[in-house]
């Protein structure tokens, strides 16, 4: 049976979602899998295809044809004989492969989403599911204008035509049932994995080139209104204010719109000299970061599940996050939530981070226990169970 795996995001500027395929990949490799295995993605600047342990990698991306010549006058007599006499159009696109045609042509039994693609197939599929966030916060402006609408659409057909969905942990599931009257016996839940990269061979001697201050936390996030950035600059300036503490703070991800209120906000608060938005940045920097940094801050309002949490404690970096259900049941109450809501709260646990030395270093022991149950974890060995309950069904048409 030939089982494919689709991405829009297979280079690092695509963030959880290359981390997640990275991951996904590094476990296929380790496996003794007997599927035939394919990877779907977009990337302009890839090889159509090629071959890499075992797993054939196949690029969607078509890039866009030469701009049409102008027809001569004879030419366009004619189409217009054409159309007169046979009463039909010519149709420029039909040459144009869908990209169901793709899956079709290599003989794909079963596809595996990855992440919120919205496409048309015949093929069956596995959807996997980050989050509802329009359903959940349909008011934040990433969703603005037709985007509520064209999420409800996207949401609607895959979830309903999906042979399964894949959540990561039982508020998600529950999510998908309220909201979208989903039977719960096709969605499975399969809990996130630690990011490979986080077990591999770090350079302990990497020195990051950003002049960074300490003593600092940072906050790995794209920004987006739900990611809620605002209120770790409100508690960052309520420390200086309130209690005379410097604490230095670093924003890293690409913009989504929101960052241009959120440097507005710095400039507001006079924290300038404190807070300091570094872009996307390498994998090498993150885990600098990490490591030396006096907690990773995630007061993100969206869950239910996010990689981020799950890389703070793989580093020891002590991890303080929201306290929405999503993140309490995915972290088994490791490491420090506080209420999104409150820049107080948030103040006031970056601030016995700061203070209690010995708290601090029971949070990373707890989370280097956490950890060491998720080191032999295999995320696609839950999913390859998935994909044999399938191939039950598969056999019952197809040898």
């Amino acid at each position: 049976m030939r089982v494919g795996i689709l991405t829009y995001n297979p280079i690092p500027e695509g963030g959880g979602e290359y981390t997640f395929l990275d991951t996904i990949i590094q476990d296929i490799v380790s496996s003794d899998c007997e599927y035939e295995l394919y990877v779907f993605f977009y990337d302009p600047n890839a090889p159509q295809r090629y071959n890499r342990n075992k797993i054939t990698y196949v690029n969607c991306y078509k890039p866009p044809p030469p701009p049409p010549k102008k027809p001569s006058l004879l030419i366009i007599l004619k189409r217009i004989i054409f159309h007169v006499l046979f009463i039909q159009h010519i149709n420029d696109n039909q040459y144009i492969m869908k990209i169901d045609d793709i899956y079709q042509n290599e003989n794909i039994d079963l596809l595996w989403i990855l992440g919120p693609c919205n496409i048309n197939t015949t093929v069956p599929f596995v959807f996997t599911l980050w989050d509802l966030g329009h359903r959940i916060f349909p008011f934040f402006p990433e969703y603005k204008g037709d985007e509520w609408e064209n999420r409800e659409k996207f949401f609607e057909k895959m979830l309903r035509k999906a042979t399964y969905i894949i959540t990561g942990n039982q508020i998600g599931k529950n999510e998908i049932i309220e909201n979208y009257s989903i039977s719960s016996e096709k969605i499975h839940i399969i809990p996130f994995p630690i990011p490979k990269f986080c077990f591999e061979n770090i350079n302990e001697n990497y020195s990051s080139p950003f002049q960074i201050q300490q003593p600092f936390v940072f906050y790995p996030a794209q920004f987006w209104a739900h990611k809620n950035h605002i209120i770790l600059i409100e508690a960052i300036a309520w420390l200086r204010d309130k209690k005379n503490i410097i604490i230095n703070c670093y924003f890293t991800g690409h913009d989504y719109g929101n960052m241009p209120h959120i440097s507005n906000m710095i400039k507001k608060y006079n924290l300038s000299n404190q807070i300091f938005l570094l872009g996307f940045v390498s994998q090498e920097n993150i885990i600098y970061l990490y490591k030396n940094a006096l907690a990773m801050v995630f007061p993100s309002f969206l869950g239910p599940n996010n990689l981020p949490l799950l890389e703070a404690v793989a580093f020891g970096c002590p991890l303080l996050y929201s306290n929405i259900s999503g993140h309490i049941e995915q972290m088994e109450g490791v490491g420090l939530s506080f209420d999104p809501a409150s820049y107080i709260n948030l103040g006031e646990s970056i601030l016995k981070i700061y203070n209690d030395t010995e708290f601090r270093e029971e949070v990373i022991s707890k989370e280097k226990t956490f950890c060491e149950k998720y080191k032999s974890y295999s995320y696609f060995s839950k999913m390859k169970g998935i994909i044999d309950e399938f191939f039950v069904f598969y056999r019952t048409w197809k040898e």
